[in-house]
Order: C-alpha cells, then structure tokens, then sequence
C-alpha cells in the first residue's frame, strides 16, 4: 500500500533553542512512524530579533533589554533546563560558547537556497549545530557559506550570493506568510496547510497527530474477484 502523504512546514529561527529541540523531536518521530507515510518537510523563516545589527548584540544586554535585569537570575535555570531536554534528542547545548545573539536573516536565505538544492533539512540542522554547540556566528557570511558547500550546496552559488539581494525579497514575503497564519512564536509546525502544532512537542505528540491527519487505510475482507490488478488480469 502506497504510504500516505504528509506536508510539514517548520517555522523556525537559527537562534531559538526550542526550535532545534523541536526540530529534532519530530524528526524522532519520523523516524519512529517508519514507512507508514511520506513526508514532504520545508522551513520557513521566523525572526525573533530581526532589529539586531548585522554585527550582532551582546547577550547580556539583549536579555536585560528586553525582559528586564530580573531575567539574568533565572538564565541558569533556563539553560539547565534546555540543556536537560536537548540531551533527550541528541543535542549538546554550550551556552557558555554564545557571547552574542545574531541577526539571522542571511541564515535565513541560505535554508531558502538550501530548498532549491534539496538540501534544506540538512543546512538547517547544520546552523543550529553551528549556533548552540559551537557556539558560531550565524551572520558570518563566511561561516554560512561554508555550511552550505560542506551540506550539499555548490560552491560557485555561495560564492557572491550573499553580496547580491538573491533570496531577499523570498525570505521576507514567507515571514509575513507566517504572520498572516497567526504566528507570533517558533517553533511552529504546519501540517498539511491545515493544522498548527506550537512549540517544541514531545515526539509522541507528532506521532498522534500524523494518526489524526492521515489515519492508516484499513483493508476490509471482501471477495476481490471483481476487479482488475496492475498485470492486466480482470
């Protein structure tokens, strides 16, 4: 039997640590579904901090800038917390290796880029590896291009992508795409154009929701004489 379609929109930034715990949530439960269905998986830009300067801003004063100077007695419980869910999916968070938030945008475009090269899973899950363990700049131009060659994207692409406004206009009329869909956290799962599921869900949650969306055909006994197979025979 021909397994049955889903259509998954990830909507997601590079610096959103939930967004990777939840990227890697639901690719355990693609894994864990088998061949039951096929998938069809796109990612589509969030910004959580598109104002940021190209060179990025302190992360100490990001988090007193905009949730008070109360949050920086809570980060190590956050982090601990973040760190304790990753372990579960694989991921090694070291927030100590983060000194900036970035602007993602450029990143951004490069899983744009990523799409037409069939390659858009694989640089994404790069970037945020690139981003929360080894702690990199995701507006280094330098950096991206090199997450793209080394996941599948030709080098001579990279070479003055960045430079030119390829991507741009792309980037942006999917974000406002996300806003018209109601959208004002990450992550955020779109399955087939119909259903919402928000934040980083346990696996067991995609798994129930792909039961719900495209339940199993179940075969019922009958005398199947009266119809024609593939061969020819009728």
């Amino acid at each position: 039997m021909k397994e049955q379609k889903i259509k998954i929109d990830i909507v997601s930034d590079i610096n959103c640590p939930w967004c990777y715990v939840g990227e890697q949530r639901l690719k355990s439960a693609i894994a864990e579904a088998g061949d039951k269905y096929e998938f069809d998986i796109s990612f589509k830009p969030f910004e959580l901090n598109a104002s940021i300067a190209p060179e990025g801003m302190d992360k100490t004063d990001y988090f007193k800038m905009n949730y008070g100077p109360q949050i920086l007695s809570q980060l190590d419980a956050m982090n601990q917390r973040l760190a304790e869910n990753g372990k579960e999916v694989g991921i090694d968070f070291r927030f100590d290796a983060q000194t900036k938030i970035n602007n993602t945008f450029n990143g951004h475009r490069l899983i744009w880029l990523a799409g037409k090269y069939g390659v858009q899973q694989e640089v994404a899950h790069a970037l945020f590896y690139n981003y929360f363990t080894e702690g990199k700049n995701m507006n280094d131009v330098e950096v991206l291009k090199e997450t793209g060659i080394a996941n599948g994207i030709p080098a001579e692409k990279l070479e003055n992508f960045f430079e030119s406004e390829e991507g741009k206009a792309e980037v942006r009329e999917m974000e406002k795409w996300a806003q018209s869909a109601g959208i004002t956290g990450v992550p955020a799962f779109i399955i087939n154009d119909q259903y919402l599921v928000s934040g980083a869900q346990p696996a067991e949650v995609f798994k129930q929701v792909f039961a719900q969306v495209a339940p199993a055909l179940q075969q019922v006994k009958t005398d199947d004489s009266n119809s024609c197979g593939i061969d020819g025979n009728c």
